[in-house]
Order: structure tokens, then sequence, then C-alpha cells
């Protein structure tokens, strides 16, 4: 059993929490951080775990195999190089980072220390995700052409001023950071990595200064061409298409649904099992730290998914495309 410490309380450290505690045989959350006593007291209470004072002393507790890190984007790179200098396996939810250059600088302190490092894109393991894996590798798209994403979700538009959300440095290109990096992801577990990009960012409707309303195109390194949408302002959308001389699909992933168009006949909906991803993605980390399976996201594709986000950012600065940083380039 994985013995790991939950650092960051807010709701996604609550969503783990909840897929994993007393319903896991592969990790179990024994103790929590944060800097406000009264969210890590409730915390506690709630799960059934111990408390630490500080990042520090959870880093020094010999009892501790791992950290699982929901903390604000731009502290992950320190926490997890700190991690691995103690011999704490790290699970960090996503973004990763937030430039191409502490994302590497993480990894490399992951590898030389020898610790696991996951990174919580738990949309890879939606049944409706691997289904369009498993045709694009039977060839049943013939070749392919276009692929296209949306994750979209209204909740900026009750962002406080003083949420750490709510402002351009953790929230570059708005809703980038927390759903469309999901979707970026998802496009390079499917079609490999992105070559460049083109995007464009507004602020529209939300109270705080972030923007809301986020467009991307892509070039595959494959020539395959891409499109990426994410709203920080609208009603729940959240899908993947893929787009191909011998037939379509469009996979609804978040209610797991998926309709394949084939070129030779009419359209049909496939049977798509809900599965749940956090206790998944948890259970798969646990393994990969007992040495008993490859986390599914390799930390090359963690790096790559930050270039990915990081490109976009600059683009939708300067209006131009904007090329993918690549393994040794700043």
């Amino acid at each position: 059993m994985l013995r790991a410490a939950s650092i960051g309380m807010g709701w996604w450290s609550d969503e783990l929490a909840d897929a994993a505690q007393g319903k896991s045989d592969a990790i179990r959350i024994v103790t929590c951080f944060t800097r406000s006593e009264a969210k890590r007291a409730a915390f506690a209470e709630k799960y059934g775990t111990a408390q630490h004072e500080s990042y520090e002393a959870v880093l020094a507790d010999e009892t501790i195999d791992a950290v699982i890190l929901t903390t604000p984007h731009s502290t992950h790179a320190e926490q997890v190089i700190a991690a691995a200098a103690a011999g704490k396996h790290v699970f960090c939810e996503k973004p990763f980072t937030l430039t191409r250059a502490s994302a590497q600088a993480a990894v490399d302190a992951c590898a030389a220390a020898g610790v696991v490092l996951a990174i919580g894109q738990n949309r890879r393991w939606h049944s409706a995700t691997r289904a369009l894996k498993a045709m694009l590798e039977a060839g049943d798209f013939g070749t392919v052409l276009h692929a296209e994403a949306n994750f979209s979700v209204p909740s900026a538009l009750g962002y406080p001023p003083d949420l750490w959300r709510s402002n351009r440095v953790e929230s570059p290109a708005g809703s980038v950071t927390g759903l469309g990096i999901h979707m970026i992801d998802a496009l390079v577990y499917l079609l490999g990595p992105i070559a460049r990009v083109a995007a464009q960012a507004y602020r529209r409707a939300v109270p705080v200064d972030i923007d809301d309303t986020t467009s991307v195109l892509f070039t595959f390194e494959s020539g395959v061409s891409g499109y990426l949408g994410t709203m920080f302002a609208c009603p729940h959308t959240s899908y993947i298409n893929v787009y191909g001389t011998g037939g379509n699909a469009h996979a609804q992933i978040d209610n797991s649904r998926l309709t394949v168009h084939p070129a030779d006949g009419p359209a049909r909906d496939e049977p798509i099992e809900a599965l749940d991803t956090l206790r998944l993605e948890l259970d798969e980390f646990a393994a990969a730290c007992a040495g008993e399976a490859a986390y599914t996201v390799t930390t090359a594709e963690a790096v790559h998914g930050i270039a990915v986000m990081e490109a976009l950012v600059a683009a939708a600065a300067t209006g131009q495309w904007v090329a993918v940083a690549g393994e040794g380039e700043p």
C-alpha cells in the first residue's frame, strides 16, 4: 500500500481523496498539509488522515512514500524537485508547470532521484479516449486528416478576485491551464507530438482579469491538423472528434459516448463504459511506484504538453504561428 500525503486542500484534493480513500487497495492518503489550519483539519477529519504543519515536515517523514500535489500551478516545479530530493514519489495535478524549462528541471530531478513522477491527466483513462486510440491504431480512420477538441465550463463566471486562479500568472490564456491542457494531452496521446500552434485568447464575460475564450490551431508533427476550443464562461462541453478518409468519430468524453461515422456505412453509437478515471490514474501511479507498471503519461509527454501550452500562450500574445520547443531546446 502506497502511503501518500495530500498537499494543497481545495476542491480537487477532495475529488482525488473521494476516488481513492478506503476504495483502493494500492494507495492510501495518510496525512495532509496546506497553509490553512482550518482546511487541513477539515480534510484530516473527513478522510481520517493525520496532519503535518509544513511541506518540509511531510518530506522529512520517513513513513510517507509519496506526495499528491493539488497546489497552484506556479509552485509545482519547486515542490516536485523538493519531493524528489527527499526520495518521495510524486503525483502532480495538471498543468505540470507553466514553462517547458521548469517542467524539464522537475523531470530531471525525479529521474536523478529514482522516483516516479506522474501527471494527473485523467482523460487518458476515459473509455471514449481509449476507444479512439484503438480505432487509430487499427487504421479505421484511413488517412487521418484532422482532430478537434473542446473542454469548457462556466466556473470562472463565479471566480472571486482573491482566488489564486484569478490572475494571468496562474491562468495564462485563461482556461487552457485548467481545462485545455487536458485536451492537449489527450490529442498528443492520440496523434503524437504537436509541431506548431496559432492561438487567440480574450476576456469577454468573467469578472476577474483572465481570458475566458481561447481557440487554438495545431499542426501535428505527422501533418494532421488540429483545433482546440476552451471557454471558462459557458455550459459544460467536453468532446474530441477525429476525421479521416475512412470515417469520422465524435467522442463525448465526460459523458462516455462515442458516435462513429464510417465512410462506407451508416453512423453508429459504440457502447462505452463509464469509468472512475481518478481511481484508475491513482492506482496506476501506485503500481508504477511499486515497479509493477509504467505510468501512462510519460515524462517526455508531460514536458511536451507544457511546451505546447507555453507556445500557444506566446502565439495568442503575438498573433503568429509559434513552433513548439523540442527536446534540448529552451
